[in-house]
């Protein structure tokens, strides 16, 4: 039996960091990543295609999504897919995923029953409301006796992280009592990051990420097992298309920005990359504003920038002071910043260092 396992498309991501051309931009390429998930199980000869909750992000979306996310399913040919209902997409009477029209290969697992697939029978754990109070898997069932492969399909947490044994954890899920029914395999979802609980429980990971501190996103999952019993071979491919880069560069010098332009103009489809900079460190004014001025032109470029600089100290250099010229009010208000040790002081001081080339250049 050879399937594979995928999970957390959210497909109609809101995306509300972005500006809404480039959230529509991003919204689409993961429905391309959908058909390339499509493209290699059939590549692969795959047996089946199990998605483990949150294949839509939210239970209120549009026709117009639902009909993309149609389309996209038509990719998997004639391979069956089950897609389980997650906390994004609960198996409710009018959730987005009873509303999905469907191909013949592709069914909803709304229900606690086991479905064959291929040679294997799938135990589907959905989730009926967004937060469960009780374990999804628990009325899984032991082994029985003649049973094949069995694999248990699950959306939720598998540590309590509280630290309180008595606190109630929504979805939270007993892998280990999962596998000790016999189970072969237990495929995950709900954390975005592609995580071994051990060899025979796996999260998936997010096939698309959807924010910079998840771990080890953008992948899914082969899994061949041979026969009840055996353990399980799991291979994972990238699939993202989007490229999310945390920089965190230490400026000691004023060079560092150009270093930094450099490693901006290498990124490969800048417009499906997001980039979270955080710079620290000492740089001078004039680099300050080469940087500044850097970070305004590829926020354009990038789906996505984001700058942190709060710990990017500036200060003014005597090239810097050079270009400040002034008398009377204008150098004592120098004088005045230049003694501040505020930020506001220091912020005042680069806007009229600013000021002053901005002036400087248009009488040139």
């Amino acid at each position: 039996m050879r399937f594979i396992h995928t999970a957390d498309w959210q497909l109609g991501l809101k995306l509300r960091y972005l500006n809404p051309e480039k959230a529509a931009q991003l919204r689409l390429l993961r429905f391309q990543t959908v058909r390339a998930i499509g493209a290699l199980a059939q590549q692969v000869h795959a047996d089946a295609v199990l998605v483990a909750g949150d294949v839509l992000d939210d239970n209120g979306l549009g026709r117009d999504t639902l009909q993309q996310t149609s389309d996209a399913l038509q990719s998997f040919g004639d391979i069956p897919v089950g897609l389980l209902p997650g906390n994004h997409d609960a198996a409710t009477e009018d959730g987005a995923l009873a509303r999905l029209e469907l191909p013949p290969n592709v069914s909803v697992l709304a229900k606690r029953e086991p479905v064959r697939f291929a040679d294997a029978l799938v135990y589907p754990c959905p989730l009926t409301r967004r937060h469960e109070s009780d374990d999804p898997t628990v009325w899984l069932p032991e082994r029985g006796a003649g049973e094949g492969i069995r694999i248990a399909v699950a959306h939720g947490g598998i540590i309590n992280f509280s630290g309180d044994s008595e606190s109630i954890v929504p979805n939270l899920i007993d892998a280990d009592r999962v596998l000790a029914k016999g189970f072969d395999y237990l495929a995950l979802g709900d954390w975005h990051g592609t995580f071994r609980y051990n060899a025979r429980a796996w999260y998936s990971g997010a096939p698309e990420p959807t924010r910079f501190k998840e771990l080890d996103p953008g992948g899914i999952l082969i899994v061949d097992i041979d026969a009840a019993g055996t353990e399980p071979r799991v291979e994972r491919r990238h699939v993202a298309q989007t490229h999310w880069l945390t920089l965190d560069p230490e400026m000691i010098d004023d060079s560092q920005v150009e270093e930094l332009r450099s490693r901006l103009e290498a990124l490969a489809e800048r417009s499906q990359t997001l980039v979270n900079l955080r710079a620290r460190g000492t740089i001078s004014m004039g680099a300050r504003d080469v940087l500044e001025a850097l970070v305004a032109e590829y926020g354009e470029r990038l789906a996505y920038l984001t700058a942190d600089m709060a710990a990017l100290l500036t200060r003014p250099r005597p090239q810097d002071l050079a270009t400040m010229t002034g008398e009377g009010f204008m150098a004592a208000g120098v004088e005045r910043l230049l003694a501040g040790a505020s930020a506001a002081d220091t912020d005042a001081l680069q806007l009229l260092y600013r000021l002053q080339r901005e002036v400087s250049d248009a009488t040139a």
